[in-house]
């Protein structure tokens, strides 16, 4: 065993601080432990290159670096870019106490936190429980930084059978490994192991993970709620199970999961934009703006951003100018030339720009459909369509605005075959099988006249299809009826929503037009009423 005295002597640090003062104090502070190597630097980028150098055992990284990264996004483009190696520890450091950034923090997963102020002894007893993990998993660690897991495995059985303390820690690290080879059933087969011994919240969330990378959606929901129930902060448990529902195509129960993560942890780029794509499914344009507006604010300096997320953005923006008059809709249209300027910076590609002179004409036509404004945009669609690549999701759903309110029958014509193709390349949320069979078990019990149950089978129906216009007037009819044999509205504002966007699609002269119309005012003076 390594002397106490002696195990920092081979120990290096990065220390990570914008401010002098703090960043001396934390270097006499590690020297005093015996640390010769100790690395200060005062900003990420800095400490990207200083770190990808020297490859560090202990990061201190303070959370607040001013300009540029923070020490949140540090962790992730580490991590994004393969960089943090096995052994390092990375411990944040912060002044913050506010409980949206510290459960933001804590979700990062560095392998300590600490919050100032904080003493020597302090620091002395998180870094030697640190080290001495580091020390006893050093084998380990070599065999994984050198991409070899069949070796890292063997090494964790032949630590386990030497040190029955670190037995639990050895398991974990062999799921992880398994989790990582994408090996699902080796590394669930561990967390029932341990499970069976102990109800631990990481060994139910790594089995959790594994059901539903199994398809097994049902068992990791369940696990999600155990874990949620012993602790309601468990965002990741959220965020699992709302992968769940949308596997089991509930997409109302996703968006009702998403915001409840949201309100304890919002702070995160994946689950803003999870919120936004939900919003917007649901016509909750709104609530889709603010997402979006928290995604970009978030993505500043971070490698998470994506190009989707703004063109997403201008596609909810122009939705909101389409369907509102308010002050809402002027506000909307603001945030377009904000976002051309980002995308541009960002994202300086053929396609992004495409997307940007598409979008531009087509707000130009909006304002005034004459003839030249219909030919230049006729002129975008054409590049459009000698465009060779594929476009991404957010392009296509760009573009399908347009069609759908162009008004241009050469649009039309020469945007449909683009969308179409576009869409079957794209994993869809819609499951027509499973909505045609909620369809028609929903017809059996209209017909028998048990409409509770006929709707809650066409409200199924209509998330697995939320364009279909069919279903969505098989629910309001079922809505409707229901409230005229037990005098109760239970149609839900969101189930409105995704109605009311399918039946929009209906031509005034289609016979089913005037019978929507009525069953929307209805189910509109039952909601607002």
């Amino acid at each position: 065993m390594v002397n106490p005295l002696q195990r920092y002597k081979s120990i290096s640090v990065l220390i990570l601080d914008d401010f002098s003062e703090f960043r001396l104090s934390l270097k006499q502070m590690v020297e005093s432990f015996g640390v010769h190597h100790v690395d200060v630097c005062t900003n990420a980028e800095d400490a990207l290159s200083c770190y990808s150098e020297h490859q560090h055992d202990i990061l201190l990284v303070d959370y607040n670096l001013g300009d540029g990264l923070n020490g949140l996004q540090l962790l992730a483009e580490l991590n994004h870019r393969n960089l943090l190696k096995y052994g390092t520890n990375y411990v944040l450091i912060t002044g913050e106490t506010a409980s949206d950034l510290v459960m933001g923090a804590l979700e990062y997963r560095p392998d300590d936190y600490l919050a100032k102020p904080f003493t020597k002894t302090t620091l002395k007893s998180r870094l030697d429980k640190l080290v001495e993990k580091s020390l006893a998993f050093k084998p380990i660690y070599t065999a994984l930084n050198q991409d070899k897991p069949k070796t890292a495995l063997e090494l964790c059985d032949q630590l386990m059978a030497k040190n029955k303390r670190v037995g639990i820690e050895c398991l974990r690290l062999k799921a992880e490994i398994y989790l990582k080879q994408l090996k699902y059933v080796q590394a669930l087969s561990i967390y029932n192991s341990i499970l069976h011994k102990r109800e631990l919240s990481w060994a139910q969330m790594g089995a959790a993970i594994c059901h539903l990378a199994l398809s097994q959606s049902d068992q990791a929901l369940s696990l999600c709620k155990l874990i949620a129930t012993k602790n309601p902060q468990a965002v990741e448990a959220y965020d699992l199970a709302c992968e769940c529902f949308i596997q089991q195509h509930d997409f109302e129960a996703a968006y009702a999961i998403t915001q409840k993560a949201i309100a304890a942890s919002p702070n995160s780029i994946v689950r803003q934009r999870q919120l936004a794509l939900l919003a917007t499914r649901y016509n909750e344009l709104e609530i889709a703006f603010n997402a979006y507006k928290r995604v970009m604010q978030l993505a500043k300096y971070s490698c998470l951003a994506q190009l989707d997320d703004y063109i997403n953005q201008l596609c909810v923006c122009t939705q909101i100018q389409l369907t509102d008059q308010t002050n809402f809709a002027r506000r909307a249209k603001k945030e377009y030339p904000a976002i051309y300027r980002t995308i541009t910076k960002l994202y300086p590609g053929v396609q992004s720009q495409l997307a940007i002179e598409v979008h531009q004409v087509f707000v130009e036509y909006l304002v005034n459909k004459d003839g030249a404004k219909g030919e230049k945009l006729i002129l975008v669609i054409d590049k459009i369509v000698d465009y060779p690549d594929a476009l991404n999701s957010a392009f296509i759903n760009l573009l399908e605005i347009i069609m759908k309110h162009a008004d241009i029958k050469v649009v039309t014509a020469k945007l449909d075959p683009i969308i179409t193709r576009g869409k079957a390349k794209i994993i869809s949320h819609e499951d027509h099988e499973k909505s045609e069979n909620f369809n028609q078990q929903g017809m059996v019990k209209y017909k028998e006249k048990a409409f509770e149950s006929a709707q809650g089978a066409f409200a199924t129906a209509l998330a697995n299809a939320p364009n279909n216009p069919n279903i969505a007037l098989n629910l309001l009819q079922a809505a409707y009826q229901l409230h005229k044999q037990q005098q109760k509205f239970t149609l839900t504002k969101r189930q409105f929503a995704l109605s009311l966007n399918a039946l929009k699609t209906l031509a005034p002269h289609d016979h089913r037009h005037k019978q929507s119309q009525s069953l929307l005012n209805f189910a509109k003076a039952k909601l607002t009423g």
